[in-house]
């Protein structure tokens, strides 16, 4: 079974070289970046190889740590590449899953990232050839790679898969929002003693520490089986292979176990939940607003010219756009990622004791996240664009809707993260001046991400599949996508910026301008861009169906 295994992903992976010339620059990029960096590995185990053995220890268990959370963390942030390996494309061939999971298991060994890996962990295994006994210690550290490596990669294999049904369930939110919060709650203690202890001591004293703590886990224990040895501990050579290779057989248990789920549970489209009122049909209907509301509107038609002509449309697509943000988990999932940076900008400026006013990047930061991620709104909605389109030109009704779905989250967020930054760095002479320039670079990031979403679409994950996942083929398209707007996006952030950054760094005057020039060119460019977007979009109205389905 496994020889069979890996001569269908041997021909599915020439097949989409052939057919996929982005496949081809990538693993090209990756080959030349892993030879790249041979004679780093090379020189870093002869380096370490004078050390003592205490060093050599920490310096495996080191390496290991980042091997894994980038085994952990990669796939997570970069899907599509290679689906020859997905459980789910085996499915119709009526296989058990007894068999097909340990071909699976052995096919992921024998990848680039996986084989480049065994040679890091192998590679440093040789600085322990000048330990007592000689041989048997390298016998030792070469065994004990091996053994890690394996590890290494069937918990990555474990971690995607197990996540991917996680975040695709209907309880997405309460798994996203745990996970965020375990993490702020392990931040806290690390802030603390770093502000308490100072971060020298922290790395000198503490650091060490958890190195020797992590050495004794599954995660690092196989390459830190040296050190027993040079030690004189055979004991402590026998129990870290073991529970590493019993780690090892865990994680081979719980692979099997989603092999045999993926067989049996193809994707779906239905969330399962109870009737509920049509929220996109009361809407779109004047009478189901209310009397303040409707007067409300009534005003902001007078006001807004694309109100005037549609606002039934607009507040539809809005509607069915608030509705995502609460319940897709690729929206979830979108809406958990942009926080990231901005808290760790706020956690890092007080860990390494820099001055307090680069605080003021964390609103900045996260508005520049919201929307520029926005570039791919319209992919995220691919099942309604159709309806849309053969509704009539509504164009910018329909862009109209799904930005102010956006601004319904994301102004309240903004503002948050800016009281915040403000209050907690102290500017208080810079307070007017962050928050209108924090608005500026959302309405701008927004109006580029309006345009380029109609302009520049890509396939991604369908409504009901994982939001960790990709369509094969889309990379390509999805690079050229964001690196337009990533371009656009540093082009029209700096000259909102620039008379922030002007009181910041000379005049706290300047934040009064700020202020003004931040809504007011963030204001042009959010209504401008929109406006262009609904006008691309009935233009573009076929090529969209066409590039979304």
């Amino acid at each position: 079974m496994v020889r069979t295994v890996l001569d269908l992903r041997l021909r599915s992976t020439m097949h989409q070289l052939r057919r996929e010339w982005w496949r081809v620059l990538m693993l090209v990029v990756g080959v030349v970046w892993s030879i790249s960096l041979v004679p780093a590995v090379v020189w870093g185990a002869r380096v370490l190889s004078y050390n003592t053995v205490a060093v050599k220890a920490d310096a495996a268990v080191a390496v290991t740590v980042i091997l894994t959370l980038g085994w952990w963390l990669v796939p997570l942030a970069i899907t599509g590449l290679d689906d020859t390996l997905e459980p789910t494309r085996f499915a119709s061939l009526g296989i058990a899953p007894r068999r097909l999971a340990p071909a699976l298991s052995v096919s992921t060994l024998l990848t680039v990232p996986s084989l480049f890996t065994l040679f890091v962990l192998v590679a440093l295994s040789t600085m322990w050839h000048n330990e007592h006994p000689r041989t048997l210690v390298m016998v030792v550290g070469v065994a004990g790679a091996v053994v890690q490596w394996v590890a290494v990669v069937w918990s990555s294999r474990v971690v995607s898969a197990w996540t991917a049904r996680i975040v695709a369930g209907r309880r997405s939110r309460l798994a996203l929002a745990g996970t965020v919060g375990a993490v702020v709650l392990l931040a806290i203690p690390v802030v603390w003693v770093v502000a308490r202890d100072g971060l020298e001591m922290v790395l000198d004293y503490d650091i060490p520490v958890l190195l020797d703590q992590w050495g004794r886990t599954p995660l690092a224990a196989a390459m830190a089986a040296p050190e027993s040895l040079a030690l004189r501990n055979t004991w402590g050579v026998l129990w870290r292979l073991a529970i590493t290779l019993g780690w090892a057989a865990a994680l081979q248990g719980a692979w099997a176990a989603n092999v045999a789920y993926a067989q049996v549970h193809p994707l779906f489209r239905g969330g399962g939940t109870r009737e509920r009122d049509d929220a996109v049909l009361a809407a779109a209907t004047p009478d189901a607003q209310g009397r303040w509301r409707a007067a409300w509107h009534a005003v902001w038609r007078r006001v807004w010219p694309v109100a005037r002509h549609a606002h039934g449309p607009v507040r539809a697509v809005r509607a069915r756009q608030e509705r995502a943000w609460r319940s897709d988990p690729r929206h979830v999932a979108a809406l958990a990622g942009v926080v990231v940076m901005p808290l760790m900008v706020l956690v890092l400026v007080p860990l390494f004791g820099v001055d307090s006013r680069w605080m003021l990047l964390a609103p900045l930061v996260l508005a520049a996240s919201i929307g520029w991620g926005r570039h791919n709104d319209l992919a995220l909605d691919s099942t309604a664009v159709w309806l849309d389109v053969v509704s009539g030109r509504h164009g910018r009704a329909v862009m109209s809707g799904r930005m102010a779905a956006v601004l319904r989250w994301a102004l309240p967020l903004v503002v948050i993260m800016a009281l915040l930054a403000w209050g907690w760095s102290r500017q208080w002479l810079l307070g007017l001046g962050i928050l209108g320039t924090s608005l500026g670079v959302l309405g701008a990031t927004l109006g580029v991400s309006a345009v380029t979403a109609v302009v520049f679409p890509y396939r991604v994950a369908a409504p009901g599949e994982s939001p960790l996942g990709a369509p094969p083929g889309s990379v390509g398209a999805s690079v050229v996508a964001q690196t337009l707007s990533s371009l656009a996006t540093a082009v029209v952030v700096p000259v909102v910026m620039a008379p922030m950054a002007a009181a910041v760094l000379w005049d706290a005057r300047w934040a009064w301008v700020a202020a003004v020039v931040g809504v007011a060119i963030g204001g042009a460019m959010y209504m401008g861009g929109v406006r262009f977007a609904g006008m691309m979009y009935d233009q573009r109205a076929g090529a969209l169906v066409g590039a979304l389905s």
